[in-house]
């Protein structure tokens, strides 16, 4: 009967294992196959998602590309290329201002290698290069291509031009752009064409892998299938369109994902449309690679039912052991399986059991600890998710507020940008992370006294803030920015108190919807980058922010011309009142930030240019790959100031000793005292000064630009523009009076030279010098 019962009980004990077996491994499965299909989707998502940034980041570097094409051809001298009938000489001369059209465009612009102009009826090229028959095949074979072709522009497949004419040439991989000009013209009434050749390389790191897209290659091919960017630079400009995976993704739909196999390895191609240029951007990932998280989650369920079993049956073993000895017996064996520690002699089984039993407690406390040290982290992804638009409720993110105990209102929410001042002077960077990771508990308690908040650091000495609000009604959205407001001056009092630093903060506008927190984002970004105008240690709203272009942006472009003059003529002193006064109209009318980085750049270039045209190197003073970078690493409007002057300071030193290593040409003395004395005269020529004093004209023109550093022309309209603003700030003489004292038969032709060269109109220029004098 015993022996019956014992066996019962076995057998019992046998279902119930089985039974704790089933239950726990099929909760497992079922959670693996639930989170499994999400995260693929999240995988695929992401990819997709990356690959529209880079879209978004290429096609607008392509048109700002296009822009500056079309921009160039509208200026005087391109237009008299295409459309004048000029001599030799005048040729000459305006071929040489439009290779400084594009040589100042080409130095300005990382993307492009070069840039050429071709005129059909004249069969003419501007390129700074001898065009042979050779060439027509190779660098310039756009030329008869583009000749018969329909529309108005053609991206042409990458391909290799020459960088230098040796016996031994070098060749560079470039991406064309052929525009036509006029720009919009009836068939058969094109005159010409543009070429503007782009770097392939630096067209490439706007689409390589970046740190979040490590795994897999990225490429870009055009509509045919021919390769346009790719890290294996054999590969470009090769059809590719006879692989399967190329074709199928060609044949598809504009954007999407498919499973193939490439170069014999299942992989994910992931592909997206580039509307402007009708290319494709590709990504190719090995499946092993995007499926290893999917792997990682696979494990870890494994070894957690594994843990989870183990842990069930011992706690039957333990409740059964007083009345089932088949169980003691099942739980004597499975202890003398395990072997978590070592049994010291004198512990029964029980005793080694429960040992085992509090060995994985103290993994379970210790996962537990693990899991609150990624809480910031987790922290932070919720956080970019929300700021990034890639969650549209909160319903979708409350799995991970929940784990990292965040609440936030669903109806009214702002964003505030938190920036550390002066973060050089601060020790090391682990000294900034903290005093952000402080700060942002700071902001979190703050927020959380009357509403809800979230904060992390989203940068180094960057945080990111979204506080919310329980309130609906579209007249309190005044009133939360102000508790906003109130929040960020207590976190910023705070800081200085406890902390002796100072932070500025940008604040967004208050935003109904949690797909809209992007938008307050932007502003708050926007806003903080005013910190620059305005200064450190401030709050920083939309309202201080002033909106739109600045109404005095052409007035700030023109005061560089009398600056540009400053140093043609070495005065130090009073360039630098010049450059004091630019300075503070940039203050005064809360000049954007990117404006005035825009402003400098182009002053600085055309310094540069002053200074090259007698033969000063300027690259070493103001690098062309790191000027925008340069600029914006100043936080102060005063230390863009100081580099700005000790930058022209270089430039005049460098110009004074070109100067004095040059020769003086009496003639050119003679010659400038004749101008001076007779400008007002409209036959004043080269042609009529060389007559005058017995020289050749292409001579004398040689001696002008050595010793004044420009051309005749450029210098006679510059005296000529003096005296005329002197005549209308001094007189009420008619216009036209004005303009044949200074030498201009044509009032048409001098109100249009003189508007180019000041920016406004005769007229216009004595309204202003009239009020300024009042």
């Amino acid at each position: 009967m015993n022996l019956f019962q014992n066996r019962r009980l076995v057998k019992a004990a046998a279902i119930l294992s089985m039974i704790l077996f089933l239950l726990v491994f099929s909760s497992i499965f079922i959670t693996y196959l639930v989170f499994n299909d999400q995260l693929k989707r999240q995988l695929a998502d992401t990819n997709m998602e990356l690959l529209r940034q880079l879209d978004n980041k290429l096609e607008l570097t392509l048109k700002n590309l296009d822009k500056s094409a079309i921009q160039l051809m509208k200026h005087d001298e391109v237009i008299r290329f295409f459309d004048h009938e000029l001599d030799e000489q005048e040729s000459r001369n305006n071929s040489f201002r439009v290779s400084n059209l594009i040589t100042n465009i080409v130095n300005s612009t990382e993307q492009i290698f070069s840039m050429d102009l071709y005129s059909y009826s004249k069969q003419r090229l501007v390129s700074g290069n001898t065009l042979t028959e050779q060439d027509m095949l190779q660098d310039f074979s756009w030329i008869n291509q583009f000749a018969e072709f329909e529309g108005l522009s053609h991206w042409m497949p990458t391909h290799k031009v020459k960088m230098t004419l040796t016996n031994y040439p070098i060749y560079r991989n470039v991406v064309t752009l052929v525009r036509t000009y006029p720009l919009l013209h009836t068939p058969g009434s094109r005159k010409g064409a543009i070429a503007v050749n782009l770097k392939e390389d630096v067209l490439y790191n706007l689409i390589r892998n970046t740190d979040r897209m490590e795994e897999g290659q990225t490429f870009v091919i055009d509509g045919e299938g021919v390769v346009i960017l790719h890290a294996d630079k054999s590969k470009l400009g090769k059809d590719i369109s006879e692989f399967p995976y190329i074709s199928r993704l060609l044949q598809g739909q504009q954007d999407g994902y498919f499973q193939s196999e490439v170069e014999h390895i299942n992989s994910s191609v992931f592909y997206v449309h580039e509307a402007y240029t009708d290319w494709k951007i590709v990504r190719i990932v090995p499946e092993d690679q995007l499926t290893r998280p999917l792997t990682v989650v696979r494990n870890g369920l494994i070894i957690l039912a594994l843990v989870l079993f183990v842990v069930a049956t011992g706690t039957t073993a333990i409740v059964g052991r007083w009345t089932y000895k088949p169980v003691n017996r099942f739980i004597r064996t499975m202890s003398n399986r395990l072997a978590v520690h070592p049994r010291q002699n004198n512990a029964d089984e029980f005793q080694y059991f429960e040992s085992t039993v509090e060995h994985i407690l103290q993994d379970r406390e210790q996962l537990h600890m693990q899991v609150n040290e990624s809480k910031p982290l987790l922290k932070w992804r919720l956080l970019s998710e929300l700021l990034s638009n890639q969650r549209s409720s909160l319903q979708a993110v409350e799995h991970y507020m929940d784990r990292i105990g965040i609440r936030l209102h669903p109806n009214r929410f702002v964003v505030m940008s938190v920036d550390f001042d002066n973060k050089q002077d601060i020790a090391s960077p682990r000294d900034l992370q903290l005093y952000a990771y402080a700060l942002c508990n700071v902001a979190e308690e703050l927020m959380n006294a009357e509403n809800r908040g979230i904060a992390a650091e989203m940068d180094t000495g960057k945080c990111a803030v979204i506080m919310s609000f329980d309130d609906s009604d579209e007249a309190e959205a005044e009133r939360h920015l102000m508790r906003a407001v109130a929040v960020a001056d207590l976190m910023k009092n705070f800081v200085q108190e406890y902390f002796n630093r100072t932070i500025t903060i940008g604040i967004g506008d208050v935003v109904e919807q949690v797909g809209a927190i992007r938008y307050s984002y932007k502003q708050s970004l926007e806003a903080l980058r005013y910190k620059l105008v305005i200064g450190g240690n401030t709050i920083i709203t939309q309202e201080d922010i002033a909106s739109g272009q600045s109404p005095q942006f052409h007035r700030l472009l023109v005061m560089t011309d009398g600056m540009i003059a400053s140093i043609k003529v070495l005065d130090a002193e009073k360039l630098r009142q010049q450059v004091r006064r630019w300075f503070e109209a940039f203050a005064e009318h809360s000049v954007p930030p990117e404006m005035i980085v825009q402003l400098i750049v182009q002053f600085l270039m055309k310094a540069s240019t002053v200074a090259a045209e007698i033969g000063v190197e300027t690259e070493e003073l103001f690098p062309e790959q790191y000027r925008i970078e340069l600029l914006n690493q100043y936080e102060r409007l005063e230390h863009l100031e100081q580099y700005t002057v000790n930058a022209l300071d270089i430039f005049i030193e460098r110009i004074k000793e070109k100067r004095s290593s040059r020769e003086k040409n009496d003639v050119i003395d003679q010659v400038l005292l004749y101008i001076q004395t007779h400008y007002m005269r409209s036959d004043l020529s080269l042609n009529l000064l060389a007559s005058e004093f017995r020289i050749s004209v292409s001579h004398l023109s040689k001696l002008f630009k050595e010793q004044k550093e420009c051309n005749f022309i450029d210098f006679l309209m510059e005296i000529r523009m003096n005296k005329a603003k002197e005549l209308l700030a001094e007189s009420e003489e008619k216009i036209r009076d004005i303009a044949e004292q200074v030498g201009y038969t044509n009032v048409n032709s001098f109100v249009r030279i003189f508007k180019k060269i000041t920016g406004l109109t005769p007229t216009e220029f004595r309204s202003r010098a009239q009020s300024e004098d009042a």
